[in-house]
């Protein structure tokens, strides 16, 4: 029995020791640094990024289009020898010898091409491109809101959890007393048994409640190493309190600034901008187009090369082409007037997210200045019956009842802070990033 004791303790310590090597050290972390760090590592965001470049490209593509192109081709050909000519003239007689053609045969030609007039195509396509980058912009301004929200949410979950298991463990701290006390009145013969097994079943409901968050804290802690793109296993230390924040700002001036500041604004009013670019283009399609072109053709063989030189002007008009033309350049219009519609709605969708998020924050200013006095209230409370239960005067039940409602105040204190700082984050997603 012995050994087997000494085997369990070693194998104990053993453990002990090998978790402690492996385990991470906290890494601090404030609200701000949360940000920063996941601007770096966010997937998503780096995805918007490459959108970003890709738009960028294309509308360098665009723009080369105003550009001269000069294209250079050559050849070398080797054609089947063929033997000279002898030609005599006679009185007197004279022997000409011609000889024959070379055999490697070189032929070059160096060209330039100048778009004069495309009849508004190459413009078209560059607004349309310039489009496309504001648009992709607009849209990786709204990925790094959407980021920035999620980080700032994980890490309130995360204090939210910390502010539970510090409620949990003061509960099981009042548990405990009010079981010290329970049995010393037992003792006395002041009180009988049966206050010491309702005060042990309260001890054991608050180690369950300790337990329980835990486990929470471990995973909010988890959810926040995730959303910043951090490993999972990695611990931290909060360096913020889960403290109620002001929002600087009244509601007309925050639903001006989001009218103004929202990227989808900006997103649709691109997509706009795109599509009067693609009513150009469709209508370029029924005008002439204009080049200048000029070659110079090098050719022979090694013993006669010779060059010419050309340059041609060139119109081209598409007389008739089934009524395509004037059906895309409808089809062009068409799509602005949808959009005119679209930023019409997407203004009313964003007047209803900043005048539900206001409202929101209203309420939830108004539930923690409750739960800041129901906690003050409950807290006098239980002072009170463990004034009267140390008295004699009152009952365990009292007692427990009372440090019962102490913790459910406490913890309804942290839910509301929560939720007042989480619909403050939300007020300020709406508003369009910052206040």
């Amino acid at each position: 029995m012995i050994r087997a004791v000494a085997l369990t303790v070693v194998c104990a310590l053993v453990a002990a020791f090998a978790g402690t090597g492996h385990a991470q050290a906290p890494r601090r972390l404030s609200f701000a640094d949360a940000v920063t760090q996941a601007a770096q590592t966010n997937l998503a965001l780096r995805a918007a990024g490459f959108d970003v470049a890709v738009a960028e490209a294309q509308l360098a593509q665009a723009r080369g289009g105003q550009a001269p192109q000069v294209n250079v081709t050559g050849s070398v050909s080797r054609i089947q020898e063929r033997p000279g000519q002898t030609i005599t003239i006679s009185d007197p007689p004279i022997v000409v010898t011609l000889p024959g053609p070379d055999p490697t045969q070189v032929a070059l030609r160096l060209s330039a091409q100048y778009p004069l007039y495309t009849g508004g195509r190459v413009e078209a396509q560059i607004a349309l491109a310039e489009a496309n980058v504001r648009g992709a912009r607009a849209v990786l301004a709204r990925t790094q809101q959407q980021v920035v929200l999620q980080v700032q949410q994980a890490y309130l979950l995360a204090l939210l959890a910390q502010e539970r298991i510090a409620a949990a463990n003061r509960a099981l701290e009042q548990a405990n007393e009010s079981l010290r006390v329970a049995q010393a009145r037992v003792r006395a013969g002041a009180s009988p048994q049966f206050d010491v097994l309702q005060a042990k079943v309260a001890v054991a409901n608050a180690q369950a409640d300790v337990a329980r968050a835990q486990v929470a804290t471990r995973n909010a802690q988890q959810g926040l190493a995730a959303a910043i793109g951090l490993p999972i296993d990695q611990p931290f230390e909060l360096t913020d309190a889960l403290e109620p924040r002001a929002v600087p700002a009244a509601l007309p001036g925050v639903l001006e600034r989001a009218l103004r500041e929202r990227p989808e604004l900006a997103e649709i009013q691109a997509r706009q901008a795109a599509a009067r670019a693609g009513v150009d283009l469709a209508i370029s399609g029924a005008r002439p187009t204009w080049s200048l072109a000029g070659n110079y053709d090098v050719s022979g063989g090694a013993n006669a090369i010779t060059g010419t030189w050309s340059l041609t002007l060139a119109m081209t008009l598409n007389l008739y082409d089934g009524g395509i033309t004037r059906e895309r350049a409808r089809e062009a219009e068409l799509r602005v007037e949808q959009l005119r519609v679209l930023e019409a709605q997407q203004r009313q969708r964003i007047e209803l997210d900043v005048r539900q998020a206001w409202n929101a924050l209203e309420q939830s200013t108004t539930e923690l200045a409750a739960a800041n006095a129901a906690v003050t209230a409950a807290r006098e409370a239980a002072h009170i019956a463990r004034v009267r239960f140390e008295a004699g005067v009152g009952t365990s039940l009292e007692l427990l009842q009372a440090q019962a409602q102490l913790a459910a105040a406490e913890l309804s204190l942290a839910q509301s802070r929560f939720n007042q700082n989480q619909a403050r984050i939300q007020l300020i997603l709406a508003a369009g990033g910052s206040l």
